[in-house]
């Protein structure tokens, strides 16, 4: 039986998906939200341990200032879901350290001091026990990103949801867009669908001709047991490590007597298999002991427990991609997001609705933030299908409403 039209089709119950209905519902717009697993959050949006903080980049890109803005989001409204709160990101070296260009870079990126601090390795050792200099950002954390799927979409009366249907095709007829499973029988229907599920939005653009490059990049995680008498656990800090990967703190396992430490992850480019392996597993072991350094541990003296294996999405340009298909109506796409899901799915909840519905809530918000469509042309799908925003001058967004 097909469910009852709603507003909004999104192809997809990850952390795109999830955060995109969940906007939707807030803005009183109904959502029918489908996905081939039994619920939401199950697939790469599944494991327990994501940590998010802003991007650090050598210049103060566009790319980069939206990165800010889109946390500056992530921490008002995340800021009640971490696990553990603060990350600190590790400096490359110790050495020749000008803590005031470090100032003045965060300065230049658009991070104001009570977003993210430089600390002195002094200070970080009396601080976090950490004996490395950084930044520190203390409304970062990390997050059980599958739970926060759940979340997002429980007790929403706008959002229905449709569990274990694979959306094999799309089809637009008479301006209605419905989604197909693979004998071609309608799973669901809209005026207006977004495909929010990862590697397959390009298989469901691929009979429109459309193109977005997108390319699978594996993670795996691990989880290595220390019980109470392990001696690296007195090196391991209290709060969320970011560099040459990250680690969180470890978490005592009542049943299993044992700390569980969750380091990741690797960064396996053009892999797609979801099942673990000992390479992946020893580049975390070294990773590890890079994270802890300069104080040392053996690597030999990690044993991995448990795992966790995700498919990153990735563009050709690694930057993602949210925002409307050009020549084609009410199709939209959030895909693409690499490692940074939950930042730039909460953008792309405001994105889209402001797409959809030129929703004045969600324009607000953006033009608050200095975001308007000059800005956020730099994710649109349309730099890949046919350098449409070179040559058009349609804006991504609808013309914003001043805001208060």
């Amino acid at each position: 039986m097909v469910p009852e039209q709603t507003e909004v089709l999104i192809i997809g119950a990850g952390i795109a998906g999830t955060s995109l209905a969940s906007r939707y519902d807030q803005l009183g717009i109904s959502a029918c939200l489908i996905d081939e697993a039994t619920g939401p959050g199950l697939i790469t949006s599944g494991h327990d341990g994501a940590i998010t903080h802003p991007a650090l980049g050598r210049t103060a890109s566009r790319l980069h200032r939206i990165s800010i803005a889109a946390y500056r989001i992530v921490e008002s409204e995340w800021a009640n879901a971490w696990i553990s709160r603060g990350v600190f990101v590790l400096s490359k070296t110790n050495t020749n350290i000008d803590p005031q260009a470090v100032e003045e870079k965060l300065k230049l990126l658009g991070i104001k001091q009570t977003v993210g601090e430089y600390v002195s390795r002094l200070d970080a050792l009396k601080r976090f026990e950490v004996d490395r200099a950084g930044v520190w950002f203390p409304g970062a954390g990390s997050l059980n990103l599958g739970a926060a799927c759940k979340k997002l979409i429980s007790g929403r009366k706008n959002i229905k949801t449709i569990w274990s249907k694979k959306v094999a095709h799309i089809k637009n007829n008479n301006g209605i867009w419905h989604a197909l499973d693979a004998q071609h029988q309608v799973i669901a229907s809209a005026k207006r669908i977004v495909l929010a599920n990862s590697f397959d939005t390009q298989k469901l653009l691929e009979p429109y001709e459309q193109k977005l490059y997108l390319k699978p990049v594996r993670g795996q995680l691990s989880i290595f047991a220390l019980n109470k008498s392990s001696t690296i656990l007195k090196y391991i800090p209290k709060v969320n490590l970011s560099g040459d990967g990250y680690c969180t703190p470890p978490i005592y396992d009542e049943e299993n007597q044992h700390y569980r430490w969750l380091v990741g992850s690797s960064y396996d480019e053009n892999q797609d298999s979801l099942k673990p392996n000992h390479e992946s597993d020893l580049h975390n072991r070294k990773m590890a002991c890079g994270l802890l350094e300069p104080k040392k541990i053996n690597p030999d003296e990690l044993h991995a427990v448990d795992y966790f294996v995700g498919i990153r999405c990735v563009s050709k340009d690694r930057l993602p991609l949210i925002g409307a298909i050009p020549n084609m109506k009410n199709i939209y796409v959030v895909t693409a997001l690499g490692s940074r899901g939950l930042l730039w799915s909460t953008l792309a909840s405001y994105v889209i609705p402001a797409l959809t519905h030129s929703s004045a809530f969600a324009l607000d918000r953006l033009a608050r933030l200095g975001l308007d469509s000059e800005s956020l042309a730099v994710l649109s799908p349309a730099r890949f299908l046919g350098g449409a925003f070179a040559s058009n001058s349609k804006p991504i967004l609808p013309v914003a409403s001043k805001a208060k």
